[in-house]
């Protein structure tokens, strides 16, 4: 998940967070004027005032420290940070969380939906709809409760990932740093 969520942040979503929570809009609160003037409405910088966020001291040291997930060697062209950087720096809790529920929760359904179609078309054994027992509407009613199943599904996977991501896991990234002896016995055990 920490590389899903980086190649994420690297693609779209540091563009997304530096659009909706800007880090301009605590500049004043910060004392703190090297960020170029976003462009919102006062609308939205009143709504995103009142968000929790760092201190100043803290968005600061955040913003220089790079984040425990990090860009793999062979995906470094990704690297782009925006022009405007966000209030919630890639380290910053409740931006780490938000990302990964949505990233599960799109990855969730195009498994789901994928997975679900190649087996109503290949496996499914479509006489069985000819059945008496079998519902009207039954092939809905259990995409139905499905769907209802993936909230509940990405709570109960969020503390894990979230965990990955924060670097508590004993995931590596690359087999030289230990050895590919070590590679084999940590997969055989």
């Amino acid at each position: 998940m920490d590389w899903l969520l980086c190649i994420a942040d690297n693609i779209i979503l540091d563009k997304v967070w530096a659009n909706l929570v800007p880090a301009t809009v605590f500049a004043n609160q910060w004392n703190v004027t090297r960020f170029p003037s976003a462009p919102t409405t006062t609308t939205w910088r009143s709504i995103v005032s009142h968000l929790p966020h760092p201190s100043a001291d803290d968005f600061l040291l955040r913003s220089a420290e790079a984040p425990v997930y990090q860009t793999p060697s062979f995906m470094a062209f990704l690297n782009s940070p925006p022009d405007i950087p966000s209030a919630w720096p890639r380290s910053y809790f409740l931006r780490q969380v938000t990302s990964v529920v949505v990233i599960t929760l799109i990855g969730i359904h195009i498994l789901y939906f994928l997975g679900a179609w190649l087996s109503y078309q290949f496996i499914f054994d479509k006489r069985m709809m000819k059945h008496p027992r079998f519902l009207k509407n039954q092939v809905r009613q259990e995409i139905i409760c499905s769907l209802k199943a993936f909230p509940g599904i990405t709570a109960l996977t969020l503390p894990f990932f979230q965990a990955e991501v924060m670097g508590y896991s004993c995931l590596y990234d690359d087999p030289k740093k230990y050895g590919y002896g070590y590679l084999v016995f940590s997969a055989v055990w």
